[in-house]
């Protein structure tokens, strides 16, 4: 039986937001793709400077590059809030059948306007571009059940072996790590017979 692909992310992970159109696509070609948010920096960690050397210095050399290479617009974000919000009430968009949509307006607002996730006023924004109520995504954000469910779902992906985002897995089993080289996640996945064996090989050797 082909294994589950499940795709984990965080909203304000650059890596998570160029890599995600290709998963994007091979879901709209056919594949099942389970969409688990993965909190990077969950409380008490300390968050980067939005201003620092670290956020300066990786992005030159890393963030930007890959992103040309991507063919996506990305801009160093101007705020670094912690995520639980915007991927508290991403579960609950997803129970709307909104999934997708909340994360393309949540990325695009991060990444493209330079707004700030955490804000309750951006999360409203969010919402009504989504066509759901603002009020609801605020209170969805705050929600204690979707809190816990978002904790849990860190907790059972670490237990699993996921250390970090974007990972892509099968069942319960990471295949790889990281945003590849353009095209690569996209090629494996085409034709792909849903063996996490086919899936590391294709990705190490794309």
């Amino acid at each position: 039986m082909p294994g589950m692909l499940r795709y984990y992310f965080d909203v304000v992970c650059p890596y998570s937001y160029l890599l995600m159109p290709e998963v994007e696509a091979a879901e709209d070609a056919g594949l099942a793709v389970e969409w688990v948010p993965f909190e990077l920096r969950p409380a008490p960690d300390p968050l980067p400077d939005p201003r620092g050397t670290y956020i300066r210095d990786h992005w030159r050399d890393h963030v930007y590059p890959l992103a040309v290479a991507y063919g996506i617009e990305i801009h160093v974000p101007v705020h670094q809030p912690r995520s639980t919000l915007v991927l508290a009430a991403g579960l609950w968009a997803q129970e709307q059948g909104a999934g997708r949509a909340w994360r393309t307006a949540a990325q695009r607002a991060f990444f493209v306007e330079g707004r700030d996730v955490g804000d309750e006023r951006v999360l409203g924004r969010m919402a009504r571009e989504c066509d759901l109520g603002a009020a609801d995504a605020v209170a969805a954000a705050w929600e204690p059940a979707l809190q816990l469910r978002l904790r849990q779902l860190r907790a059972e992906a670490a237990a699993v072996g996921v250390r970090g985002v974007p990972t892509l897995a099968v069942d319960d089993q990471p295949v790889f790590f990281g945003a590849p080289p353009p095209g690569r996640v996209a090629a494996a996945l085409a034709d792909w017979d849903g063996s996490a064996t086919q899936l590391i090989g294709r990705l190490r050797t794309g």
